[in-house]
């Protein structure tokens, strides 16, 4: 298991070294800092439509890791063979997955936090443009929170690219099975609440009711963890919600690495 950590440091290493890491970085913080100018086109939603805009950015700053950065640096490791070296000197391949995984997490922080900072230099820069009366109901805890959480977002779904990494042998495979997972993830939710309405006139066969709940269930509610409305009119946050996701998205987490080691231990390396 002490091999964990050197394997996390080689992983954010080599993600630091990725130029579309910078670009999509760069997109984020110039979306941010245009959220300022934007935001005054809408007087008496200013608050409102900048925070939108900044965590929307965040999570697109996060979603940079699971679709851009994590399947390249793992299949990388297979087709470049480089995954034979790290085997060679006795590093099992649970420390190996664990280690991947713990350097994406790296990945993904050290983006997120960069972005939560130019958020927080937009809302100063914006509360010396705009009139104080629009900042008067802001706190920083609902914005930290949300942040949080979408961190945590990204978090289960760098698990999910470890698991169809672990179980496909194309890297174009696993990018649609990635892709497959966030859609699902946060619309399947909504589907089920539409089914649930009991609209008259609108038949559901209960084979469909009974596949989307099971779907439900399997593929992480990535939608959960999206509390971009909440932050955005300042609400306060249930403590117990929190950490009921907080603890949905851990639990979440550890089965699919639990599923990732399980599969990669029996798979056949070419």
């Amino acid at each position: 298991m002490n091999s964990i950590l050197p394997i996390a440091v080689i992983t954010f290493k080599e993600g630091l070294r990725r130029r579309v890491l910078y670009g999509v970085m760069v997109a984020s913080l110039l979306l941010i800092l245009f959220a300022v100018l934007i935001s005054g086109l809408f007087m008496r939603d200013i608050l409102k439509v900048m925070v939108d805009i900044c965590l929307s950015s965040i999570s697109l700053g996060g979603l940079l890791v699971p679709f851009f950065l994590a399947i390249n640096l793992l299949a990388g490791d297979i087709e470049n063979r480089t995954i034979y070296t790290l085997l060679a000197r006795n590093i099992s391949r649970s420390s190996y997955i664990l280690g991947k995984f713990l350097g994406l997490a790296m990945l993904t922080g050290i983006i997120i936090i960069i972005l939560m900072i130019a958020t927080l230099v937009a809302i100063y820069c914006a509360t010396l443009i705009y009139p104080a009366h629009n900042f008067l109901h802001f706190t920083l805890s609902p914005l930290f929170i949300s942040t949080l959480m979408a961190f945590l977002g990204v978090l289960v779904l760098n698990s999910t690219v470890l698991l169809w990494c672990s179980v496909t042998t194309s890297s174009f495979l696993a990018t649609l099975l990635t892709l497959s997972t966030y859609i699902i993830g946060h619309s399947v939710e909504d589907v089920v609440r539409f089914m649930n309405l009991k609209n008259t006139g609108v038949e559901i066969s209960p084979m469909i009711q009974a596949t989307a709940k099971a779907v439900l269930y399997i593929f992480p509610n990535l939608a959960a963890f999206d509390l971009k409305q909440q932050a955005a009119y300042s609400l306060p946050f249930v403590s117990q919600e929190i950490t009921l996701l907080g603890l949905y998205g851990l639990s979440y987490i550890s089965i699919m690495l639990f599923l990732a080691i399980f599969f990669f231990k029996r798979r056949d390396l070419p």
